[in-house]
């Protein structure tokens, strides 16, 4: 071995090499878009997000992203350094300068806590008769209680000190307080300190917290403290806890605890203390604050150095700064002592022993070549190593090598010892076929002699005697001297077979560059990305105790039950495939062809192209926490319009975006997503995007809503969703449609109303003309007649003769009076109510000019009436003046004539005692009712006391 190799080695003994099982620690720092590195006080909220206290600024983490609250947005001051949420969901937020409280993303101060403006809050807590407390550096503890009353209680009230670090209320109603002076406990009104004189390590006490079965657990300077009634037992150093100096106390589901502390963090579990630093991935050993989430993680606030967050101790890393001497690694084997051998392209070969050391070999200490694709043990002492320059044996001591007469094919991709020929290996090369070396010969095989491709990759024995070929033009097995292959026609999803795994069953399984294939009966089953499979580029496949497979791909490993998927329960909510990805701990997410094994104790280690990651899957952590989901914003044309309710979309803003959020930290880019937009034809759609784009939303009422599953298949319990209209344009809203109806409807009325007018007008004129002609043509003819009649009356005729002269006349003055009732009915001259009573008016007084006659006449006189009406009306009035004049010896006549709209009333009664009979029959009845059917009214004719016509409709 190489003087370099030496130093290097005592440097990294020197060191501790546990330097090197790097753990899957996660940091956020300013990088990441956290204000400020000195981290105070952490806490997870009942949505889910994680609310950050720093020396300058509160942030809310979802998993992605930060957002950052200041002075400017409300806060008394820039550093924060209590966090509490309450029973309301709000938080409250204790600062340098008082306390704030945050409700539905607006930050407010309390009137009632103006007092404590300029004090340091340092913790808050709420208590079970919602009463709230307030501890402060240097003025006790301040109450508030539910009637807004603030009290303040100080050392000489009775607490250990005024410098008052946490709060703490137990199921029987006692407040806890972790002061500079002690535990204090308030009951019944009573306060008692606990110091080291009663069994605390330390009066300067930091942190408490409570476990389910109702223990204290007191965080000193001096240890952590456990307090039951009044005994209290502590743990130090000397018990296996990383530093005495604690910080801060968080609880587990299970009741394990975990401490931050000033040289790191401690797991306090079952009377054993699992320690973490710098050297395990930690980002700072000074740790102020932790939060366990909902998730089972882990999250550390650090003095300088931000979060550090810990996903779990399955995951252990090597890469070149924890002492590999490359990150590519392209293999892994074990030794019978336990060793583990990573080979690496461009670094040689490493050794890690049981105790954590590691020595480095490479081509100064005699291997043929530092870049190695390959290596495997013999189960005794001697390593075979494939490189890219030949093959070299290793024995612990030195190298063998084979020139290139021995073993002209140098690029040496796969090594195999055959478990039937003890002594006997397959060697894979990249483009020269395979090699059997049996210790003294090597025997070269090509596509000459049916192999299916020159480049082999991986080799496997069965238990048959069979060995299969993993090549780049399909799989051959070689049995009794002969090759059968397998490519595409086959089954196989891809002819580039990259690795061969002999399950626990004996089946055969191939990873492809197309996705995997099982072999069995003869048959093979093909698995790729349409059955679910993550990635189709698969450069290896293990499978650990339990059966599972594990796959290397170029997005991650992926976990594969196949008896799930076999029993056809893969779906989102069962995944068969798992992604596991640098978010869960991988060193790198693309893998290396080849570059996996599953070591004695079960233990998984896969290289990749950023270093090795050792994987215990007894470990292996389920993440059985929904997401909490969240809309974000939306997006309106471009601009932001934030989330808020009953909101409207203009009609010229139909491009929507709506971003969202599944809150998961264990997996934050690995989240999917249900989304649909209810009243738009579309049902429930997938992404793993956060955001999603409609670009041409019809108008109309629609609801947005989103669901989230981690990848642990977990999805949320409830929806987040927004309802929105999207307005349509004015001509289409329904004022406008109304007002165009009306509009159209007016146009029409107008244009229907102005032909009628004129036709009317047209018709007034016609009739005035008529009754012009009529009274000026036929009327004078008649007159002339009837003057003519006169004359000849005058003159010597005989009797006959002069009986019809004088019947012409009279029929002549007969036919000019109904010829003149006919012209003033038609004359549109005379069309008012006015103009039908005074032609009432004149009939009866040259029919009745002696008789006493009471008009009554109601309604609007130069109301026009329609001739119909006006024509039958006198009609019936003249018949029944006639028949008064001929029939009644009245003396006294009574005319009521109302005409209210399309209502009207006439009566025409008389006081004459005529007999009865001689007014219910004749012509002149019959012309009455016939008349009063032509105006749709009701005629009748009553005898009591006289004779009254009446006629009369309702209208």
């Amino acid at each position: 071995m190489k003087q370099s190799s030496v130093i290097f080695l005592l440097m990294v003994l020197l060191c501790g090499f546990a330097q090197a099982q790097v753990l899957p620690f996660r940091t956020y720092s300013i990088e990441h878009g956290l204000s400020e590195s000195v981290v105070n006080d952490l806490i997870q909220d009942s949505e889910g997000y994680l609310w950050v206290a720093t020396s300058y600024g509160l942030n809310r983490f979802d998993g992605i992203q930060f957002k950052s609250y200041y002075l400017e947005n409300g806060l008394l001051d820039n550093r924060v350094t209590a966090l509490y949420e309450d029973h309301n969901n709000q938080l409250w937020i204790g600062t340098e300068s008082g306390v704030n409280v945050l409700r539905s993303d607006s930050i407010h101060t309390p009137r009632e806590l103006r007092s404590l403006q300029s004090s340091t809050v340092l913790a808050i807590y709420q208590d079970q008769l919602n009463d709230y407390w307030f501890a402060t550096d240097g003025e006790g503890v301040w109450h508030l209680d539910r009637r807004g009353n603030l009290t303040q209680y100080r050392e000489v009230n009775g607490l250990g000190g005024d410098r008052v670090r946490d709060i703490v209320e137990d199921d029987r109603g006692r407040l806890w307080f972790a002061t500079r002076g002690g535990l204090t406990k308030l009951e019944g009104g009573n306060f008692r300190t606990f110091t080291t004189e009663d069994g605390l390590a330390d009066n300067r006490l930091r942190d408490l917290a409570l476990t389910s079965d109702g223990i204290l657990w007191v965080a000193t300077r001096g240890g952590l403290c456990r307090a039951e009634e009044d005994d209290i037992r502590c743990y130090s150093e000397e018990d296996g806890l990383v530093n005495n100096r604690i910080q801060s106390i968080s609880v587990t589901e299970a009741d394990a605890l975990w401490l931050g502390t000033e040289e790191g963090g401690s797991f306090f579990e079952d009377e054993h203390f699992t320690n973490y630093a710098i050297e395990e991935g930690l980002v700072n050993n000074i740790i102020q604050a932790t939060q366990y989430d909902r998730e089972g993680n882990i999250w550390f606030g650090t003095f300088g150095g931000g979060i550090s967050l810990f996903l779990g101790g399955g995951y252990k890393n090597y890469t070149v700064e924890e002492g590999l001497p490359n990150n590519v690694v392209t293999a892994i084997t074990e030794d019978p002592s336990g060793s583990h051998w990573i080979s690496t392209y461009g670094g040689g070969i490493t050794r890690i022993d049981s105790s954590g050391s590691a020595t480095t070999y490479d081509s100064e200490d005699g291997l043929v070549d530092n870049k190695v694709y390959t290596l495997d043990s013999d189960g005794a002492d001697r390593l075979f190593i494939g490189t890219r320059w030949g093959l070299s044996i290793f024995d612990g001591q030195q190298f063998v090598n084979f020139d290139e007469e021995e073993l002209p094919f140098r690029k040496i991709r796969a090594v195999h010892q055959l478990q039937q020929e003890p002594g006997s290996w397959w060697l894979g090369t990249y483009g020269e076929g395979i090699l059997k070396y049996d210790g003294n010969q090597f025997e070269h095989l090509t596509e000459e002699d049916s192999l299916a491709n020159n480049t082999v990759m991986a080799v496997e024995e069965m238990d048959d005697g069979s060995v299969w070929f993993a090549t780049y033009g399909g799989v051959s097995r070689l049995r009794d001297g002969n090759f059968t292959n397998y490519t595409i026609q086959d089954g196989l999803p891809n002819n580039g077979v990259l690795d061969i795994l002999k399950d626990k069953a004996g089946n055969l399984w191939f990873a492809t560059f197309g996705g995997l294939a099982q072999f069995n009966d003869g048959t093979f089953e093909t698995i790729t990305a349409a059955d679910g499979l993550p990635d189709e580029v698969c450069y290896f496949i293990e499978q650990d105790d339990r059966g599972i497979f594990w796959i290397g791909t170029n997005r991650g490993i992926v976990r594969f039950d196949y008896g799930a998927y076999s029993a056809g329960q893969n779906s989102r909510e069962v995944p068969a495939f798992k992604l596991i990805t640098q978010d869960q701990g991988l060193v790198a997410n693309e893998m290396n062809a080849g570059a996996s094994y599953k070591d004695s104790r079960g233990t998984l280690w896969f290289g990749s192209v950023g270093g090795v990651t050792q994987f215990d899957p007894s470990q292996e952590k389920v993440n059985r926490a929904p997401p909490k989901i969240h809309i974000e914003n939306i997006t309106v044309s471009g601009e932001s319009i934030g989330v808020k309710p009953d909101l409207e979309v203009g009609s010229d803003n139909h491009n929507m975006t709506f971003t969202f959020i599944g809150i998961n930290f264990t997996a934050p880019h690995q989240v999917e997503y249900r989304y649909r937009l209810k009243n738009s034809g579309e049902g429930w759609q997938r992404t793993t995007q956060r955001s999603v784009r409609y670009p041409a939303l019809m108008a109309g009422d629609y609801t947005f809503e989103v669901m989230a599953q981690n990848n642990d298949g977990q999805l949320s319990t409830q929806k987040a969703e927004i309802s929105f209209t999207v307005l349509a344009p004015f001509w289409l809203r329904w004022w406008f449609v109304v007002l165009l109806l009306l509009a159209v409807g007016g146009f029409i009325a107008f244009i229907y109303n102005y032909y009628r007018v004129r036709k009317m007008v047209d018709i007034e004129r016609m009739r005035v003309r008529i009754a012009s002609d009529l009274h000026d043509d036929v009327g004078s003819a008649l007159t002339e007649i009837a003057l003519q009649s006169d004359f000849l009356q005058t003159m010597d005729v005989d009797d006959p003769l002069q009986e019809s002269i004088r019947q012409i006349g009279n029929q002549s003055r007969k036919i000019v009076s109904s010829l003149d009732d006919i012209v003033w009915s038609i004359d549109a001259r005379n069309d008012t109510l006015g103009d039908l009573t005074d032609r009432m008016q004149d009939h009866v007084n040259s029919v009745l000019p002696r008789k006493e006659v009471i008009y009554q006449f109601d309604g609007n006189m130069r109301e026009k009436l329609q001739v119909s009406l006006k024509e039958n009306l006198y009609l019936i009035f003249k018949e029944a003046i006639n028949n008064i004049a001929k029939h009644s010896n009245a003396d006294k006549v009574e005319v009521v004539l109302s005409i209210h709209g399309p209502g009207f009333l006439l009566s025409i009664r008389d006081n004459g005692s005529s007999a009865k009979n001689e007014r219910k029959t004749g012509q002149g009845l019959r012309n009455m009712k016939m008349r009063s059917n032509r105006i749709g009214a009701d005629i009748t004719f009553n005898n009591s006391e006289g004779f009254e016509v009446r006629v009369e409709h309702a209208g």
